[in-house]
Formats: C-alpha cells, sequence, structure tokens
C-alpha cells in the first residue's frame, strides 16, 4: 500500500449518495490531495520517551505498598515561564518542560526521559499534575539541565542551537540541499525544539498525526488518522476522537493537525472497539497550564475530604500544626469546576416545558436543575443549629427547579446541548462543556426561569467534590483503620483498623476497581456521581481479618456503616473519636447497611457486636500477625483526639506508645470516664 493510501483510507471508500455531484466535491479539502506536512523531524524531535518506575498503595490492604513496576509513557517538550503576567513574574531555573498525561507520571518514584533522536537520558520530576484532566507538568531535574541542553541541542536561555549530530548528517548532501536545510532551519529554530498548542478545536474529518513510543518495539512511532468525533467524556470535559492507532506507550504524545500545531495529546482508547481512541485537546490543555502558571493549587477542602492532614509536632516553635498529608508530593490543581448543581432534567417533554412556563414565555430551550449544592448546605446547616428553613436558599446560586437558560449568552436546548461554536452551527455538545473548560473561580452569568420569571444570575465557579472520591492520591487514599475485630471499614479518605480486625475505611472508586467484582461496583453505584458537602464520607466494611474473636462474622464485606453504640459518624475521624472518647467498657454494637437488601421497614441493618474487653486483649497478637504498625493511619486522628493525649498526665514515653493501638489511646482518652 502507498504512502498515500495510509494517510488517505476514505478514498477507497464508496460513496453512497446518489445525487449527480461529482463525488470529489463531497471530500473535504484534506483528502483531495496530499497535504504538504512540516518536517518530520520537526515533529519528532521534541516528543521524549518517558521511562517511569512508580510504587502504587494498596486499598484492600493500606498498610502495604505494592511492588514497584517499570512503565513507558510519551511526552513532548514545550515552552515555560513561571508566573501569569511573562513580564515580572518568577522565572523557573528551566525554560522548557515535559507535558504527559497524568496516568504515566501517577505514583511514580522515578521518572527518566530518553530522546526520540539519540541516546540522551535526563532525570525528572513531576511538578503539576490534575488527575481529573489527566496531564502532568514534568520538570527536568536541576542536576539534569545541563545535560538536557547539551542533548537536545538547548542554550540555557530555552533557544535552540544546531545540534552536532544534524550538521555531521547533512554533510553528505548536497552544498544547495545543505543551505536550504540550513535557511529552514534556522527560521523555524523554536519549532524544531519546543512545540505549540493550538487552543482551537480541529474540524471533523481534518487529519492528524500521532507520534509516541507504543508497545510493539522501542523506537519512535508515527500514525496517522482524521477527527472522527467532538464530544465529552464521563466528567463532561472536552474530548476528541480519532481513528488513528495509538496504543498502550502513545499515552502523553503529541497529535499534529496539518500545520504541525498540537491539537490534543493523546490519552486512552477502547481495546474491545476498531480505531477509536481518544485525544485530550489542546483546549483543555491550555487551562492546565494557565493554572500551573497561575500557582493554583488544590485546597485542602478538594483533598481528601477535607480531612488530608496530619497532626504533627513543630520542632522549632513547639506545639502542633497541620501538615498536608502529600505535602511532599506534585502540586496539584484543583479539580473540574462545577455549578453546584446535583444534576439537570432535559426538557423534551411538551407538558413539562409547559408546567415550568417555558411555552408560556415563548421560550426555545433549556434544562430543568433537579437539585443544587446550596440547598443542601442550608438544610444541613438548620439541622445544626435546629433552624427551620423555608424550602428556598439565600444564595445566588441556581436552585431546585430553576431552568436554566443559557450560560454566557450561550443558548441551551431541550436536549442539555449548545453549539460547537459559532462557526460550526450544525455541531452541537453538552452544555457542561461551558463550564469545565472553565477554571475554578471564574465568574459566569446565567439566564434563569424561576418561578415562571427570569432572572439573571452571576455564580463563580468551584470544583466539584465527589462524595465517592475517584482518584488515588488527589481525593482518594488508603489510609486505614483496623478495629482489631478483623473487620475491615473502608471509608472516604482514612483508613481505620479497629481492634476487632474490623478493617474500616472511606469508600473510594480506587477502592472499588481494585475489588475487581462487579457486584461491588455495582452495589455502590448510587453513591459515584453524588457531589459531598462538608466532611461527610461512606465508611464501609470492606472485609473481615478472620480470628476467634469475630467468628460469626467471618465473610462480611462491603457493607456500609450507620452506626456505633447509637452514634452516627460524618467521617473516619469522628468514628476514631467514638471508639476512643465516647464508648466505655461493655459491647461494641457496629450497624451497618448492606446495599441491595432491607427489612421490613425498608431499610437494611446488620449487626456486629463484640466485647470491648476482648477486642483490646487480642488487639496486638492481630496487628502481629499482619504485620501491622498500627491500628489506624495517622490522618485518622483528629486534632482533637491528638490534643487530649498531649495533655493528659502521662509521659511522653507513655503517650508515644499509646498511639499504635486503640487500647493504648482508650488508657489514656477514657480514664475519667
Amino acid at each position: 500500500m502507498s504512502d498515500d493510501e495510509d494517510i488517505l483510507p476514505l478514498e477507497d471508500q464508496p460513496l453512497t449518495s446518489t445525487t449527480a455531484l461529482d463525488a470529489t466535491s463531497l471530500l473535504p479539502p484534506p483528502l483531495l490531495a496530499r497535504p504538504k506536512h512540516t518536517s518530520s523531524s520537526s515533529r519528532t524531535r521534541p516528543v521524549v520517551k518517558l521511562v517511569v518506575t512508580s510504587v502504587t498503595r494498596s486499598y484492600s490492604e493500606p498498610w502495604r505498598r505494592r511492588t514497584q513496576r517499570e512503565s513507558g509513557g510519551t511526552g513532548f517538550l514545550i515552552p515555560w515561564t513561571d508566573g501569569s503576567d511573562g513580564d515580572g513574574g518568577s522565572r523557573s531555573t528551566s525554560t522548557v518542560r515535559i507535558l504527559t498525561n497524568a496516568h504515566v507520571v501517577r505514583n511514580a518514584s522515578s521518572v527518566r526521559a530518553r530522546s526520540s533522536f539519540g541516546p540522551h537520558v535526563v532525570n525528572c520530576e513531576v511538578e503539576w499534575i490534575s488527575l481529573p484532566l489527566d496531564l502532568a507538568l514534568v520538570k527536568i531535574s536541576d542536576g539534569d539541565y545541563d545535560d538536557f541542553c547539551k542533548g537536545w541541542g538547548f542554550e540555557s536561555n530555552g533557544m535552540s542551537y544546531n545540534n552536532s549530530s544534524s550538521s555531521s548528517n547533512s554533510e553528505h548532501a548536497s552544498e544547495e540541499k545543505f543551505k536550504e536545510e540550513k535557511l529552514k532551519e534556522d527560521k523555524t529554530k523554536k519549532e524544531l525544539k519546543l512545540l505549540s498548542l493550538s487552543n482551537t478545536l480541529p474540524s471533523l474529518d481534518s487529519n492528524v498525526t500521532c507520534v509516541g513510543f507504543p508497545m510493539g518495539g522501542k523506537q519512535i512511532s508515527v500514525t496517522r488518522g482524521v477527527i472522527s468525533r467532538i464530544d465529552v467524556d464521563a466528567l463532561n470535559v472536552l474530548r476528541i476522537q480519532i481513528d488513528a492507532a495509538i496504543n498502550p506507550g502513545n499515552s502523553g504524545g503529541p497529535v499534529f493537525d496539518e500545520q504541525g500545531q498540537v491539537v490534543g495529546i493523546s490519552t486512552s482508547v477502547i481495546l474491545k472497539a476498531s480505531n477509536i481512541g481518544y485525544i485530550i485537546p489542546g483546549k483543555v490543555v491550555h487551562m492546565f497550564l494557565q493554572m500551573c502558571r497561575d500557582g493554583m493549587e488544590a485546597n485542602l477542602e478538594d483533598r481528601f475530604c477535607g480531612l488530608g492532614s496530619l497532626v504533627v509536632r513543630d520542632a522549632v516553635n513547639g506545639g502542633t500544626r497541620l501538615q498536608y498529608a502529600a505535602e511532599d508530593g506534585p502540586k496539584h490543581v484543583p479539580g473540574i469546576t462545577n455549578l453546584g448543581i446535583l444534576g439537570a432534567q432535559n426538557l423534551e417533554s411538551k407538558a413539562l416545558r409547559r408546567h415550568l412556563g417555558l411555552e408560556e414565555l415563548n421560550l426555545s430551550g433549556g434544562v430543568r436543575i433537579v437539585g443544587s449544592r446550596s440547598n443542601q448546605e442550608e438544610k444541613e446547616k438548620a439541622s445544626v443549629t435546629g433552624a427551620e428553613t423555608n424550602g428556598s436558599s439565600s444564595s445566588s446560586g441556581l436552585q431546585c427547579n430553576d431552568v436554566l437558560l443559557a450560560i454566557n449568552n450561550e443558548e441551551i436546548g431541550y436536549d442539555g446541548t449548545i453549539q460547537l461554536s459559532p462557526t460550526r452551527p450544525d455541531e452541537r455538545i453538552n452544555f457542561r462543556v461551558l463550564v469545565t473548560s472553565e477554571k475554578v473561580g471564574t465568574k459566569m452569568t446565567l439566564d434563569v426561569l424561576r418561578s415562571k420569571k427570569r432572572q439573571t444570575l452571576e455564580v463563580t465557579l468551584d470544583s466539584s467534590r465527589f462524595l465517592v472520591p475517584q482518584y488515588d492520591d488527589f481525593d482518594a487514599s488508603p489510609h486505614s483503620m483496623l478495629f482489631v475485630a478483623d473487620v475491615s471499614l473502608v471509608g472516604y479518605y482514612t483508613a481505620l483498623l479497629s481492634p476487632s480486625l474490623l478493617f474500616v475505611s472511606p469508600l473510594t472508586l480506587p477502592l472499588v476497581n481494585e475489588k475487581k467484582s462487579s457486584n461491588t461496583k455495582l452495589a455502590y453505584t448510587d453513591y459515584y456521581k453524588k457531589q459531598r458537602y462538608g466532611h461527610e464520607q461512606i465508611i464501609v466494611l470492606s472485609k473481615v481479618l478472620n480470628d476467634e474473636v469475630n467468628v460469626g462474622y467471618h465473610g462480611w464485606a462491603n457493607m456500609i456503616l450507620k452506626s456505633v453504640n447509637g452514634h452516627e459518624c460524618q467521617n473516619i475521624q469522628e468514628l476514631v473519636n467514638v471508639l476512643t472518647m465516647k464508648i466505655q467498657d461493655g459491647t461494641l454494637e457496629f450497624h451497618f447497611e448492606n446495599t441491595g437488601s432491607t427489612n421490613s421497614d425498608g431499610e437494611a441493618d446488620w449487626l456486629i457486636c463484640m466485647n470491648i474487653q476482648e477486642v483490646s486483649q487480642s488487639e496486638s497478637r492481630i496487628l502481629s500477625r499482619h504485620m501491622i504498625a498500627s491500628w489506624c493511619s495517622t490522618d485518622a486522628i483528629s486534632r482533637e483526639v491528638y490534643l487530649e493525649v498531649e495533655k493528659a498526665d502521662f509521659t511522653d514515653v507513655e503517650k508515644s506508645a499509646a498511639w499504635s493501638t486503640m487500647g493504648g489511646l482508650r488508657k489514656i482518652l477514657c480514664r475519667d470516664k
């Protein structure tokens, strides 16, 4: 097959149209003739192979880590300057970064970049990462930056210069050809080294070229195809579908248009389908890079349900302070933005439109808001203060039963779609891309129909906070609590091994995926897309670590914790507080909801009872048997518990020893109760 056939696969497909038009007139211009591509070296030279050594954590047994593994991916060089203004902002030690997918470098203990044109290898560090967007920014280690400049042909200021290898190769060319190539090289110095990103969406059926290091060989690979579809992913973020062959190893590689600009980054493929791959469009990449330049780091409330902090001693100033749980890792940009709504209902039903007042006002589109975060937060506040609510929110945001007509003057159709762009009115896409394509803190104007009256609202975008954390090391972590009864409770952020070997930890999507059971995944389906309010977590009985102290409960798993001795625990830190400070000697009663089963009252209620003295006596034995250092992860301990231990009348040695077992903490915290 000729090169032309590889590039233009649609030429071989017969047209089904029966019109009298010339067949060639129906084809888009790129398919009528082979386009003149830019030099292949200008595309491949900035592309690097990333060799990553990673150590992942176990969610089912969070007291251990898995064996390290080595994997490969692709990245490419882009120009970089810290600071959003570009003049007067602080500059980094290097003026180049490597852009890649987050899943290529997540949990990395070592990252090395190898050039596509020589044996040059440099060490790298993951500087910024966004797991929801699947993007990462990698920095060349300061100690290897000089080696990078020499190997890749860069000066210290980031400008390219002629590499000796390219000049030696051109010695064999004719003098005229050499002069022509040299002139072309001088005109495009930067492009040969640093790639430019397009901020516009490519047209359907336009040609694209994918470059990377996929499986099947060790050298760089180039494949071609067309833009098949522009759509959104499961989180309503822009995604582009292509039919070019991309495979494991292509992840993080650039996808070029015919002008040599990067229109996207290879990210995923449907394995059981034919020629369905996905790339992250340049528009989303630009948003990620701007957040990195602006130093927009996700705050504590976005990560780990707001509980992702450790109470540590301040060795310099004395006392205690809160330290971020992942302080030494890469910086995370905020998550995907959200309007603060729980969902939107299409209005394709005429009766529903008439009921909401759209036909009366002759309105031609919109979606109904099925619930809002502001309504829910007001209800929760009222439940705490005891104040009554009238069902309406004082918030300026969207409310339940509002009809959202337009966002920033972009009209929303009855089916929940908008025009892809003013110049492409025949292409439509989910209206949520107007939100997910913007940064946290962006202000948007909403045209709303509320109680059959039109209003204009101005809202500030916030990030989505899911009730079930979605991403390891962003909003989820496999830390635990073991209540020594050989049962494992799993909740959102931290995990707790309670002294009956009940393994408790927050419910997270990584935990569910690790179980590799379709039944387990289906059991929690209703929780996955729900938004979180405050510090709430779902605490789940993950499994029972069998022992004589928990006979009768062996094999129990995947049950949601409802209460402990009548105490309803909002999160795992509250559970630790209850177990160590609020329960006296006697029987421990754990009430669980088993998803999918109900009693006569319509609510499941499974009960685990254990004697607290027997549990405390078996704790050390069980921890030793399973080689577990402590009954709970450090971040399951609240500041309240920590301060209570600090002010207790015990020696420092006794206090230090108390942290490793629940019985030790109870000895200190329950002394006067």
